[in-house]
């Protein structure tokens, strides 16, 4: 995070220019690929699997939904903070508060990440027995906090297929194998995958550095609904390839086709490693691993190999662009430990004892 803070006083300094790689030719990079695409898909997968408990009920499955939202509300402040740097700084507040608008991802972001931040007040904030936390005004918000969490989930979903329409927008100069009519359900799909995959990860990192983690009951039936989200977007992938006659493609000698067999490996790989493992969360643990680091090639393939591929050129980031994108997910994971130390997150039912 030292690393990234020094990048990116040089970047507001000097500018994009001096401080990246990024051109007309080649303007989505590390950030944009591992920070905004992979932060909003978490965001996407995360609130919707918080909406489903929240509905479902139960001590068992408030506490993943409070680990979900936990988890929705860091994705989109990565996913932020990654547009920030991904952009010049001139116009980021005048954006927000010129209110939200269709056409500015940026700006949904933000009114949106407020709206997750209300959430967690409400949801969290009982635990500090402040005197707010006994009024009128705050039962009120208590029995808005599933409307507001579907809410914040419809424009979390939305804002995932903004991107897609990002994508729509380069294709003619945008690879085949990471596009097509199917992007948006695939999209969508691998959201809810990385959404389970890191939930699993989160609660087993979390058993190991607090001994807090969700409900050993509840790994089987995640673990569960992981392998069916992986298997039904493999298959819708490998359909969409098919079908578009590219199938093939992910067995040339060709750099984009290896990448592809790469993330599709990993997904099938990480998979095949749940099957029968549900009961045992060490192996749970690998294997959400390596379905996140699936997820994770699938959008750096969309945001960096497809336009080096359609434009004929390559793209290496310089050392800056490193240390800002991976010190926003520094802070993801610090934000999310702290939340698990001091918050209720997963300490409402008996944990697993490893």
């Amino acid at each position: 995070m030292t690393g990234g803070c020094l990048a990116s006083f040089l970047a507001a300094r000097y500018g994009l220019g001096a401080t990246t790689r990024l051109s007309d030719v080649i303007p989505w990079g590390l950030c944009l690929g591992l920070n905004v695409f992979c932060g909003v898909a978490l965001a996407a997968g995360a609130l919707s699997l918080a909406s489903v408990a929240s509905v479902i009920g139960g001590a068992e499955w408030r506490s993943v939904g409070r680990a979900c939202l936990l988890i929705g509300c860091i994705g989109y402040l990565v996913a932020m903070l990654g547009m920030v740097a991904n952009g010049p700084t001139d116009n980021h507040w005048r954006t927000l508060f010129q209110g939200w608008t269709l056409r500015s991802i940026l700006s949904g972001a933000a009114w949106t990440l407020l709206l997750l931040a209300l959430l967690l007040f409400i949801e969290f904030l009982p635990q500090s027995s402040l005197p707010f936390t006994r009024t009128r005004w705050f039962t009120i918000l208590q029995r808005l906090d599933l409307p507001l969490l579907i809410l914040a989930t419809i424009l979390a979903v939305l804002h995932q297929f903004g991107l897609n329409r990002l994508i729509q927008l380069a294709e003619p100069r945008f690879s085949p194998l990471w596009s097509g009519p199917s992007l948006s359900l695939m999209f969508y799909l691998s959201s809810l995958a990385m959404g389970f995959a890191v939930l699993l990860f989160a609660s087993w990192r979390s058993n190991l550095a607090f001994g807090k983690t969700l409900p050993a009951s509840m790994l089987p039936t995640i673990a569960r609904a992981l392998t069916a989200a992986v298997f039904v977007y493999l298959l819708v992938r490998l359909m969409d390839l098919m079908e578009r006659h590219l199938l093939f493609s992910m067995f040339s000698v060709s750099r984009e086709g290896l990448l592809l067999l790469l993330e599709i490996a990993l997904l099938l790989v990480g998979m095949t490693w749940l099957k029968g493992n549900e009961e045992q969360p060490r192996e749970l643990y690998f294997g959400a691993a390596l379905i996140i680091a699936g997820v994770v090639a699938n959008r750096l393939n969309t945001a960096i190999t497809a336009l080096e591929a359609g434009a004929g050129q390559d793209y290496l980031p310089r050392w800056g662009e490193f240390l800002i994108s991976y010190s926003l997910v520094a802070i993801g994971v610090a934000g999310f430990a702290l939340g698990v130390k001091h918050w209720s997150v997963f300490s409402e039912v008996e944990p697993w004892k490893g």
